[in-house]
């Protein structure tokens, strides 16, 4: 995610082949949204109005490349959604769909024994490896590539940096190998592979705040979003990623009732005019 503090300025546009990756979208009509990923030589990747965008309109709505929750006793383990207080404390998922959806990776995941990775991330308040945990789990599953994120932006690591995630890598990795799944199924599972995973959810991933509601003010619904306090998870999308962020911005990510996100207009956006996000 790039930063840019005006969006008045010339901008030299290069296309973005962004169609040739898996991600998933929508718009509230047939149509394709009503944009453009395009390379600049002042901001990098940004997106761009494709016709004029009216205020309140809904951009385009985007599901999860990855996810995870903070407590899976708190949210569903697939789509973040709340789970009512009444759940029992092993269900993990908010409905026989979501569970469904899930099967390939949770199947994989609930072989291994987790306790040294999660107490290890637990506590030292890491949140970014339980990401990178899913992920792989999908990619053995065979639910996801393991290039998925490779298109987004990564963070720059110092030495030291990258020192100090040895220890949760080899925890990781561990836990796989000692359920016994084959070489050839964690080939992928490398040092540099969970250092370039993490290093793209570190500078992408979305802290998910619900609403739980219906809102067609979104002042409103950026208002009860922080009353009610009510981040569930991360996440990391492949479209939302690609737009800059700006103090002004002129459109805003909402999450109603899990993380399905949706990219709506804070105000007027003329045809050309680059789309940006607030900061999170």
């Amino acid at each position: 995610m790039a930063v840019t503090s005006s969006f008045s300025r010339r901008f030299f546009i290069k296309p973005f082949p962004l169609f040739s990756f898996n991600f998933s979208f929508s718009t509230a009509s047939s149509l394709p949204p009503p944009i453009r990923v395009a390379l600049t030589d002042s901001v990098g990747r940004a997106v761009f109005a494709t016709r004029h965008i009216a205020a309140a309109d809904l951009i385009h709505t985007a599901s999860p490349a990855v996810c995870h929750p903070y407590s899976a006793r708190a949210a569903c383990y697939s789509c973040l959604a709340a789970l009512p207080h009444s759940q029992p404390l092993r269900a993990h998922f908010c409905s026989q769909h979501c569970h469904q959806r899930s099967k390939g990776y949770y199947d994989v995941e609930i072989k291994a024994n987790w306790v040294a990775f999660d107490d290890y991330c637990g506590t030292r308040g890491l949140k970014y490896p339980f990401l990178v945990k899913r992920l792989a789990c999908m990619v053995i599953a065979g639910d996801a590539r393991s290039d998925t994120l490779d298109i987004l932006q990564p963070a720059n690591f110092t030495p030291e940096m990258v020192s100090e995630m040895e220890e949760e890598f080899v925890l990781l990795r561990n836990a796989f190998t000692k359920t016994l799944i084959g070489d050839d199924h964690i080939a992928f599972l490398t040092k540099q592979w969970y250092i370039n995973v993490l290093a793209r959810i570190r500078i992408n991933a979305f802290r998910i705040e619900l609403a739980v509601g219906l809102y067609e003010d979104l002042l409103s619904l950026a208002v009860a979003s922080v009353e009610a306090e009510a981040a569930v998870g991360n996440a990391v999308y492949i479209l939302p990623s690609f737009y800059n962020h700006d103090c002004d911005p002129n459109a805003h990510i909402i999450w109603i009732d899990n993380a399905h996100a949706k990219l709506k207009a804070l105000r007027d956006i003329d045809e050309e005019k680059t789309v940006l996000m607030g900061f999170f």
